[in-house]
């Protein structure tokens, strides 16, 4: 697989696995912002595959617009990867609660990718692309579960694309948290993925840990290392975030 091929199979295999979840999980909760809350989230990542070495980012901007109904948008950026740097294809996106009692909430997450990234790097697909993931999440006492079914629809620009690369990925995945306390949560995640490599039948998988720790209701911040749990997936991740909440 030369380089370009990898570092788009990267690139599709972060966002299938990835609704922009609450850093540094991969498997989103459903909870939402409410009405006119307002949340900022910007995370990095630093990871290595094949032994190639990549860092990206991303911001995120998220908006009750009811107590049920978030809008969000999100904007990646490649600041290290085999083939070049860059914007990656930024995405718009809603979160539904449509279900919430006894501590059991669901959700879904449709969202729609835009051609803004250099497909001839690697950033992007040079189409237009659209995710779905359903979500749900279970509370009791200090222990919060999180599960995600979700599926990506690709179209891409270049040839080599459309016959080196998978038009439909799906993925799964669950998360657990835990409360120490009002400040402190241990957080464990673990997934699998079809791959974005069309010539591939070996499912990405992997399994996460990290913390997070919240001074005041205002700021969150994070810590996660990821690690692959075959050779598909990345072979090791660390990365940390800041969310801020109004």
């Amino acid at each position: 697989m030369n380089k370009k091929i990898l570092s788009l199979s990267w690139l599709l295999l972060a966002a299938s696995q990835s609704a922009f979840a609450a850093h540094p999980l991969v498997t989103d909760d459903a909870g939402v912002q409410g009405a006119g809350g307002i949340q900022l989230e910007m995370n990095t990542d630093w990871s290595k595959q094949s032994g190639d070495a990549s860092h990206v980012g991303a911001f995120t901007f998220t908006y009750g617009v009811t107590d049920k109904l978030d809008l969000f948008f999100n904007l990646p950026q490649t600041f290290q990867s085999p083939t070049g740097t860059g914007v990656g294809d930024v995405s718009l996106g809603a979160k539904w609660r449509y279900y919430e009692a006894e501590g059991l909430a669901l959700a879904l997450k449709p969202e729609f990718f835009m051609p803004s990234g250099e497909e001839e790097k690697g950033l992007g697909n040079g189409k237009s692309s659209a995710a779905l993931t359903g979500i749900a999440s279970y509370e009791t006492g200090p222990w919060t579960l999180h599960g995600n079914l979700g599926v990506r629809v690709n179209r891409f620009k270049l040839d080599s694309d459309q016959q080196s690369q998978r038009k439909t990925l799906w993925r799964a995945s669950a998360a657990v948290w835990y409360g120490l306390d009002e400040q402190w949560r241990l957080v464990a995640d673990t997934g699998v993925a079809q791959n974005p490599d069309a010539s591939s039948r070996k499912l990405p998988s992997y399994a996460l840990v990290g913390v997070i720790w919240s001074p005041n209701k205002t700021v969150d911040l994070d810590a996660g290392a990821k690690f692959g749990l075959n050779k598909a997936e990345v072979t090791r991740q660390f990365g940390v975030g800041v969310t801020l909440h109004y």
